[in-house]
């Protein structure tokens, strides 16, 4: 016969292997890129899932189309977002959101080209975006234009009241067309005001590289420049930067980056995609989404100005009262901002 403490022992690991059958298990580990996502729910406000480059709240171009979803989230729709998704892990994060079932994709970066249509092409029943600005598309793969110019036109209009140097500087990762319409159309602007403007245009060879984008800025600041718009995250930055340095104003990229520099970001141009994707979803539901090629402007109200409210008193009435009127004179079609991609 065995010890009663064999018996005492033996009863007490029981106990303990039963609780340990019984208890409930950890949640598992969240995905560094796909949130856990059930199948989408087939409601009249659709599903959408948007993958961005960077973090969600970098006040700019990740943000935009995070901002955009949140919105359709408010209005009913599913939604879903992956942040900080490398090129070579898009395809991945793609094929993850069509398992999910989600109706509509959009793969927020231009880089996201070819997994984007890679996988557009092995799943026919989902819809998908990228990018691009360039009218590149496929049955059920969405391209969309990013004319930032339009709005860049009225914020030379400001530049040309607050350049005090007449001399404006403009920024970009690469200068590429969507970029290069940006600086044209500041110049244009600008010259509304004061004809002797100038323009000095620098390509940094670098979307994201905030020191060579300040080191190319304060090269242009030592050209007499003291107004920068930007295309391209790190070149907003790195002018941000040459500007607390040295002086002048910069123009927010594609969204409110104020408390990057709340002394120096006199404005921000901002990217409403809210309209944007929201007709990718109707299209989808219509039956109408067919190598659409989207373009969403001032007109559609994707395309705003907004001033940053701590350096407003700066500016002048007039200066407010005639990019007011540039806007709205754009938006109805009775002012045509040329664009000049080269």
């Amino acid at each position: 016969m065995k010890p009663r403490k064999y018996w005492i022992l033996l009863a007490l690991l029981t106990a303990i292997l039963l609780l340990a059958a019984c208890a409930t298990p950890p949640p598992p580990a969240a995905s560094t890129s796909v949130p856990e996502a059930a199948p989408a729910e087939t409601t009249g406000a659709g599903s959408i899932a948007v993958i961005l480059t960077g973090p969600w709240d970098d006040n700019s171009w990740n943000e935009a189309g995070y901002d955009a979803v949140q919105a359709l989230g408010k209005k009913g729709a599913k939604i879903a977002y992956s942040e900080n998704v490398s090129d070579v892990d898009v395809g991945r994060v793609l094929r993850e959101y069509t398992d999910q079932g989600f109706e509509m994709i959009v793969a927020h970066s231009f880089s996201f080209q070819d997994p984007t249509f890679e996988v557009a092409a092995e799943h026919p029943e989902t819809n998908y975006a990228w990018a691009g600005g360039i009218g590149r598309t496929a049955k059920n793969v969405a391209d969309y234009d990013q004319p930032f110019y339009e709005a860049a036109y009225p914020i030379g209009v400001l530049a040309g009241y607050m350049s005090k140097s007449g001399v404006l500087g403009a920024l970009y990762g690469f200068d590429i067309p969507v970029c290069h319409a940006m600086g044209e159309a500041l110049l244009a602007g600008a010259k509304t005001v004061n004809p002797d403007a100038t323009l000095i245009q620098t390509a940094v060879g670098d979307w994201v590289d905030v020191a060579k984008a300040k080191e190319a800025a304060l090269a242009q600041v030592d050209a007499g420049v003291d107004f920068w718009i930007e295309c391209g995250e790190g070149p907003a930055l790195g002018a941000i930067e040459a500007a607390k340095d040295r002086g002048g104003y910069v123009t927010g990229y594609v969204g409110d980056m104020t408390e990057n520099g709340p002394d120096v970001v006199l404005v921000n141009l901002i990217w409403n995609l809210e309209p944007l994707f929201s007709q990718m979803l109707e299209d989808t539901h219509n039956g109408t989404f067919d190598n659409p090629y989207y373009r969403f402007g001032i007109a559609e109200g994707a395309m705003l100005v907004q001033y940053n409210e701590q350096l407003k008193d700066k500016i002048p009435a007039e200066a407010v009262a005639a990019v007011d009127k540039a806007m709205k004179d754009i938006a109805a079609g009775t002012l045509k901002v040329e664009f000049v991609p080269q």
